[in-house]
């Protein structure tokens, strides 16, 4: 960290796009993409070398465009200005779903407020992550900084030495389980975690239902569902149930019947609990293992009724798989009901989408429900995490506010990884009346000043 305690946001930014360009040039990109399917059995090829290169390169143009060094901010109406300052040493917590995509968005996010960055991989992604890493230590040599600027916590990777990374950290970011977001909130460190995931969707009767569908389809199957802002279930409106089905089924999705419903159950929850086996599987995989009929190995994603929510219903909850759960409701007061029930039993703070040409509608779900992103016609696996067609930032982590128990009700940020000084100057004194002040209250509720009333 010396070595950037007096670089200027010019040097600073060249050093993040060191680390952005380690995992974007292209056969980077690819190879820790194979490395990944590899290592974790998670995903696919294809979708996480778009992954590594769409989320990497969205972060730099948002990192290019602030300032973390010195003034950041001059406000003299209020007699403010603003220096950004490192949080100190980052302990970033990645998760096996995006072993490298992860690592190198909070890297950068880290060393924009010149911070130092020690990265703890899950152990099912060690490889990727340690490759990663080494990477980005090779680009910031490159350009003539100190490849310890960015370090991997050293094996054996497990819960022990994470926790002592943690207590020992400056500041702990955590994308992954529960069990570690809880854990970094016990080690006495400032932390920042993230919620989980189980995104419900309203495909409205104003929708356009193929446009929906397409969105629907191509979200849930990148890189075989493995975001946690993939969509978990649709629920759509009884008028238009058999004309958004058709939508979807005609976009690859495959219409489980009751016994496909079962056996899906079987094999996704054998004891009650997700299967690791068969979650972020190709479809034709997924198929095969649990005994659908040869139909269902040609389908991209697959189409389960349900119409409960709660631990009785495993498919109200987040699958990590390729199956989308369908719920249908009566009306849009209903919709919005289903919606509620199932971020009460799990996502509550994270997100949810809807599909309509009624903007009131849209305003409505952001009115009502406890997430902190509602997103509105678009593909939530794309837009959810920041895109180039909406306003959100670009990352990998997000933020769900103290409905799930998190320290943040937004996207993690550059923001998160400066402290501020505030240099304070007198300003003419800004000082209302009671008058001012009180006005409306006394004479609604009476009580003011030598009044009888």
């Amino acid at each position: 960290m010396e070595s950037l305690r007096d670089a200027d946001q010019s040097r600073v930014d060249e050093a993040v796009t060191a680390l952005a360009w380690a995992i974007y040039q292209p056969d980077h990109a690819r190879e820790l993409a194979e490395l990944a399917v590899e290592d974790t059995g998670l995903g696919n090829v294809p979708d996480k070398i778009t992954k590594n290169q769409r989320k990497t390169f969205g972060t730099l143009r948002d990192l290019m465009r602030v300032r973390t060094v010195g003034v950041i901010e001059d406000d003299p109406a209020h007699g403010i200005i603003k220096y950004a300052k490192p949080v100190g040493v980052v302990a970033a917590v990645v998760p096996s779903t995006n072993p490298a995509a992860t690592a190198v968005n909070k890297a950068m996010m880290a060393v924009k407020g010149r911070n130092a960055v020690v990265v703890a991989p899950s152990p099912a992604g060690y490889t990727t992550t340690s490759r990663t890493v080494q990477l980005m230590r090779e680009g910031l040599e490159t350009i003539g900084l100190p490849a310890d600027l960015v370090q991997l916590l050293p094996t054996p990777i497990d819960k022990a030495a994470t926790q002592a990374l943690m207590e020992t950290a400056d500041l702990v970011v955590v994308t992954g389980s529960q069990d570690n977001v809880r854990r970094a909130y016990r080690s006495g460190t400032p932390a920042i975690g993230v919620g989980t995931g189980n995104v419900p969707v309203i495909i409205d009767i104003s929708a356009d239902l193929e446009d929906a569908a397409r969105k629907i389809c191509s979200s849930k199957t990148f890189d075989n569902a493995t975001s946690c802002s993939s969509e978990n279930c649709v629920i759509i409106p009884e008028t238009i149930f058999d004309r958004a089905m058709q939508a979807l089924e005609q976009e690859g999705g495959y219409r489980c019947t009751a016994e496909d419903k079962e056996r899906v159950r079987g094999a996704l929850w054998p004891q009650g609990r997700l299967s690791g086996e068969l979650i972020a599987k190709d479809a034709d995989v997924f198929a095969e293992r649990v005994g659908l009929p040869p139909a269902a190995r040609a389908a991209k994603f697959f189409l389960v009724e349900e119409d409960g929510v709660g631990r009785g219903y495993p498919f109200s909850c987040e699958k990590l798989s390729l199956v989308l759960t369908v719920y249908k409701v009566s009306d849009f007061e209903s919709a919005i009901a289903t919606a509620e029930a199932v971020l009460a039993h799990q996502g509550r703070g994270h997100s949810c989408g809807i599909h309509t040409r009624e903007p009131a509608h849209a305003a409505q779900l952001a009115e009502r429900l406890d997430v902190v992103r509602v997103l509105v016609n678009q593909a939530h696996s794309f837009g959810n995490g920041g895109s180039f067609d909406n306003g959100l930032n670009f990352t990998l982590s997000m933020g769900c506010g103290t409905w799930a128990g998190n320290s943040i009700s937004e996207n993690l940020s550059y923001r998160h990884f400066i402290n501020v000084t505030y240099l304070s100057t007198t300003i003419p004194e800004d000082r209302p009346s009671e008058e001012d002040l009180f006005r409306a209250y006394w004479d609604k509720y009476g009580g003011r000043p030598g009044s009888s009333d």
